[in-house]
């Protein structure tokens, strides 16, 4: 009987948790791709839908050193992203993972899609609507896998 009402609370408490009201982020990331010689900058929002969930929009530019044996050649880009993302309802740190698809547009080769997966987190600064975030993507089509950190509001 115990463990059944402990249970029931911890639902109750989840659910609770994800009936939150909707709130929007914005903010700004740069990193690199790693392993290679590169650039990364991002804008970024997210509808939070609830506690857990969350959709998102980002438009990036990238630039990365592709090296050749005689060469290098810059490969220069802008991705843009729609993604969903399931976050951990944990107070001050919110971790999340996430998927999506980017269109991204080569400065030399044209457009083309390419799946995405990512894996993050948003570290809140109490008393402020700011955090700073840090997020690990994976771009499959490109095999190219970012890091990024950033800060961002939230309202």
């Amino acid at each position: 009987m115990k463990r059944i009402l402990i249970t029931c609370l911890i639902a109750l408490s989840l659910a609770a948790t994800a009936a939150a009201s909707d709130s929007i982020s914005i903010g700004a990331r740069a990193g690199a791709v790693t392993g290679q010689s590169s650039t990364f900058t991002e804008a970024f929002a997210d509808l939070h839908l609830n506690q857990l969930f969350s959709i998102g929009a980002t438009a990036a530019y990238m630039a990365v050193d592709r090296d050749k044996v005689s060469s290098v050649k810059r490969d220069e880009s802008v991705p843009i992203t729609a993604l969903f993302k399931l976050h951990a309802p944990i107070p001050v740190f919110s971790p999340y993972a996430g998927l999506g698809a980017a269109l991204v547009f080569h400065d030399k080769r044209g457009a083309k899609g390419t799946p995405v997966a990512l894996l993050g987190g948003d570290l809140g600064i109490p008393a402020t609507p700011l955090f700073l975030n840090v997020e690990y993507r994976r771009q499959f089509d490109d095999a190219l896998n970012i890091l990024a950190g950033g800060v961002g509001i939230r309202f």
